[in-house]
């Protein structure tokens, strides 16, 4: 039999496989408890929260592409970031390895969420129990959310572009009926009307304490955060110049119009202190939000939907982070680069179905862990996002600096540099104001996990002890 370091990893995906792999990454479980807190919280501002959250990830979704498709690698920020800065030597090595490493670590707390988010939703599916946090453990059902995830991923890329496609097409179907049936008065809230929507911050009221931005925006950027995921599949897609760039934007599309249209026609049933007052007495916000929405739209039958809806989109994005995370890990390991011996261990690809079977496995058991001693689902949300948006600065800074350092190289898609420009200040822009009183709590747990990562990445250089950048 050929051994797995002959043949590589297969180039099976299209752009559908690409659009449905991004949008059923973003539009995860933790979306639909996030969206719904958005809409709940501040009205139809919130929309306007989701517009400028689509800009600003749209910019990055442009320069993720750009990064890609030039540098069409399994390690995604690794390589992106050896190249960028010369694709040789120590700096170029260790700025690789640790920014692979920090967007790993911070995943941590992402993955977690997410799949705590969908645990919920698994839970609620077989226990007949109130929509409160109940006392006893989570983790048998994080741990099956964690098996369902790593299975399609373990039999191949393109078993896992399969069950993508049926799982993203159900799972969006849901959040369409429930906002089609929300607009026809079809729910047991009440008929849809425009007045609903009087929550006392005005959609044009963008600034300040009392504004969109400081309301709402980073809860908007978390319904769309996650684009980027497509990159570390760019190796296997059979024309990425064309396809990764297309799904990206056609992605972040989609998933606009389907929160808009959820949002408007589900929360505009019943007046927004109403659903604000119910919310509160569930015992549910922060956590399972989703479930209580459904059960006040179509009582327990709506709350199995909202479940069923959760458990598919936790099913749809940890697919895919399971097919992500650990491609960057193997693609460290690849180039000897993850301690040492470990390469040889995590660059594995299994004989058959060509997928990294050892970093898969153990960045499972890694989320598990993680997710285990989780607490609040919009909690680790915010705490994720401000390390995940300092990252997508990177991304747009990684394109500035590679088109100095790297100027000769083919670029299939090749942005007007003012885009990149544009996007890393509007990211600088959006963190500040909307963790605005916030920054002394996220930005130490940024700076401990960005410098956890520069350490891991020295000593995991160091154990190479010398290195070439290479595919």
């Amino acid at each position: 039999m050929t051994s797995s370091t002959d043949q590589g990893l297969i180039k099976a995906l299209s752009t559908r496989d690409v659009f449905m792999a991004g949008v059923g990454l973003v539009v995860a479980s933790s979306t639909l408890v996030s969206d719904f807190e958005g809409w709940i919280g501040i009205g139809t501002a919130f929309a306007m929260a989701l517009v400028m959250a689509f800009v600003i990830n749209l910019l990055l979704g442009l320069s993720a592409a750009e990064l890609a498709v030039t540098y069409p690698k399994a390690g995604a920020l690794y390589d992106y970031g050896a190249a960028a800065f010369g694709g040789k030597g120590a700096k170029a090595a260790i700025t690789g390895i640790f920014l692979g490493f920090s967007f790993y670590a911070m995943f941590g707390f992402v993955g977690a969420l997410e799949t705590n988010a969908g645990a919920f939703g698994l839970r609620a599916l077989f226990v007949s129990d109130d929509l409160s946090i109940m006392e006893e453990s989570l983790l048998p059902w994080i741990i099956g959310m964690t098996i369902l995830a790593i299975i399609p991923n373990l039999l191949g890329i393109q078993i896992l572009a399969r069950v993508e496609l049926l799982v993203v097409v159900v799972m969006l179907a849901i959040r369409w009926i429930f906002g089609l049936f929300g607009y026809f008065g079809a729910g047991n809230t009440g008929g849809w009307s425009a007045s609903n929507w009087d929550a006392g911050l005005s959609m044009w009221d963008w600034f300040g304490s009392e504004g969109v931005i400081a309301a709402g925006l980073i809860i908007a950027i978390w319904s769309f955060i996650g684009i980027e995921f497509v990159g570390p599949l760019a190796e296997e897609t059979k024309d990425p110049g064309r396809m990764i760039p297309k799904g990206i934007v056609w992605g972040l599309v989609a998933i606009l119009a389907t929160s808009l249209f959820m949002g408007f026609g589900v929360l505009g049933t019943d007046p927004t202190g109403a659903w604000q007052s119910g919310l509160e007495a569930s015992g549910c916000a922060g956590n399972c939000t989703q479930l209580f929405v459904g059960r006040e739209f179509w009582g327990d039958g709506g709350r199995l939907l909202m479940a069923v809806a959760s458990v598919l989109a936790t099913f749809a994005s940890m697919t895919i982070v399971y097919a992500g995370m650990p491609r960057i890990l193997y693609g460290i390991s690849r180039n000897g680069h993850f301690f040492g011996p470990l390469s040889r261990v995590f660059s594995y690809l299994h004989p058959r179905y060509r997928t990294p079977w050892t970093a898969i496995i153990a960045t499972a058991v890694v989320y598990v862990i993680v997710g285990n001693y989780a607490s609040s689902v919009v909690d680790l949300i915010f705490a994720g996002a401000y390390v995940w948006l300092i990252l997508y600065v990177v991304y747009h800074l990684l394109v500035i600096i590679s088109r100095m350092n790297d100027p000769d190289v083919d670029r299939p898609f090749r942005l007007p540099l003012i885009v990149p420009i544009i996007g890393a200040l509007a990211t600088i822009y959006g963190i500040y104001q909307a963790f605005a009183g916030a920054h002394e709590i996220f930005l130490p747990m940024a700076i401990w996990i960005l410098a956890g990562s520069l350490v891991a990445a020295v000593i995991s250089y160091a154990l190479k002890g010398s290195a070439r950048m290479g595919g």
